[in-house]
């Protein structure tokens, strides 16, 4: 019972940060979507901003899940340098196929990057949470995951950072350009879903091309 309750204001507190915003819900109104008094809510979340924190984790563990599918980490650089050693090209897209199609449809994720992206002009702490999410964390382990392809010989020399930036930058701009609102017509989205695929096949192709070691048979 205790965990149909906490789903339930899970799924109250997606729904109403995502359409009127952090700011804009109340902890009575979250109470009252999910069927409960409001003083109940509190034992099950400290706070509204333990919620917030909560839809946030849920979606951050929906984009692990995809990391999980294809035995590899997308935190941990060390431990993920060995799969993207002997990856083909073929995997690649479908991983970051995978991860698209987790982007723009799974609820948890869609939910909380909506209510992170209407806050974080509102809130330091939503801005910050949304760029850890988008573009820093991202950045961050590819850097180092980068770092070590690079030293073992994978990649070509180059600044790891700058091989993070020209990897994520088009993805980043990728993911932004698909999402679309409810709105939209099926036909549109399903359009704009496989303009998004081509377009990171496009990608994956001219940064391999750009950035992947020559392999040492073709040296000699």
């Amino acid at each position: 019972m205790a965990r149909d309750t906490r789903l339930a204001l899970l799924a109250a507190a997606q729904k109403s940060f995502a359409a009127r915003g952090y700011g804009g819900t109340s902890v009575r109104q979250l109470a009252r979507a999910a069927g409960i008094k409001e003083s109940s809510l509190y034992n099950h979340f400290a706070s509204k901003q333990e919620l917030l924190d909560a839809v946030i984790e849920r979606a951050e563990t929906r984009l692990a899940a995809v990391a999980e599918r294809f035995h590899v980490s997308f935190d941990d650089a060390e431990a993920a340098a060995p799969f993207y050693a002997r990856v083909t090209p073929a995997q690649l897209k479908a991983l970051l196929e995978a991860f698209l199609h987790e982007w723009l449809y799974d609820a948890d994720v869609v939910a909380a990057r909506r209510v992170l992206t209407l806050e974080q002009y509102r809130t330091s702490l939503a801005g910050s949470r949304l760029r850890e999410l988008t573009v820093e964390g991202p950045l961050r382990f590819q850097t180092e995951l980068f770092r070590t392809l690079i030293g073992r010989g994978v990649f070509r020399p180059a600044d790891p950072e700058a091989v993070a930036l020209a990897f994520w930058g088009p993805v980043f701009a990728i993911l932004a350009a698909a999402e679309r609102d409810d709105a939209a017509d099926r036909d549109a989205a399903e359009q704009t879903y496989a303009q998004a695929v081509r377009r990171i096949q496009l990608h994956l192709e001219h940064f391999i091309a750009a950035h992947l070691a020559e392999p040492p048979s073709s040296k000699e």
